[in-house]
């Protein structure tokens, strides 16, 4: 199975229900994000076989149910009882299926700039882990749910779907677990760009997003920004 480098942008669902099949068994299971060509699934049994080269899903979204072909690309466990969490890719994507990606990514930026404006940063670092090393990146942005990470070496692996980090701020050092949303090579390959929806932000993360509304947007190098969220356009 190789490792899925989310090379499209992913988008966090209100967890649309789902029927996964494959080809033995069918199972109830939970998309929790989305791409034009690919899928993140959550809530998987352990009966489910992932090692076969194809299976199929029917995922009720709103409107209309969609039925994919999917290539099972990563497995890692799902920390909430005896399931699992894969990522796939779709084999084909249907244009109905781009398009609804397409109107999903719009409406959640269109939330986003209404529920949590998003601070513009000059030189606050992170360390972040994908389980089996550590790296420095240097946050571009943030926000009361997520957190844009630049300068984040080529070899950290993001695919296992969450990992963790701690940001390095003026008012203490904020320990946090990131699940990467969207993702963006950049310096030729030899740097990512990633954006990152925090899992249950801290207390210390949230003291921090108050105490720069606070101060109108300002900690001592930080100051607000209204850029939209999303991947920046690569200039390398």
């Amino acid at each position: 199975m190789t490792d899925d480098r989310r090379k499209n942008e992913r988008y966090q669902t209100p967890e649309f229900k789902s029927n996964l099949s494959d080809g033995n068994s069918a199972f109830f299971v939970i998309v929790e994000d989305v791409s034009k060509s690919g899928v993140g699934v959550s809530h998987v049994p352990e009966g489910f076989d992932e090692t076969v080269h194809k299976c199929f899903a029917v995922i009720n979204a709103p409107l209309k149910d969609f039925t994919l072909v999917l290539h099972p690309r990563w497995v890692s466990p799902s920390g909430e009882g005896p399931f699992k969490r894969i990522g796939f890719q779709i084999e084909n994507p249907p244009t109905e299926w781009v398009d609804f990606v397409e109107n999903l990514k719009k409406e959640i930026r269109k939330k986003n700039e209404r529920a949590s404006p998003r601070l513009k940063i000059l030189g606050l670092m992170a360390v972040i882990s994908d389980g089996k090393s550590k790296y420095l990146g240097v946050v571009e942005d943030l926000s009361a749910k997520g957190l844009r990470l630049t300068q984040v070496p080529a070899d950290f692996n993001e695919s296992g779907g969450c990992c963790s980090a701690v940001v390095n701020s003026p008012t203490g050092d904020v320990h946090m677990s990131l699940h990467p949303c969207w993702i963006r090579t950049t310096n030729k390959g030899m740097y990512k760009t990633i954006g990152f929806k925090i899992h249950n932000p801290p207390p210390g993360w949230q003291g921090l997003i108050e105490e720069l509304a606070q101060n109108d947007g300002q900690l001592g190098f930080l100051v607000m920004g209204d850029e939209e969220e999303g991947p920046p356009e690569d200039k390398s």
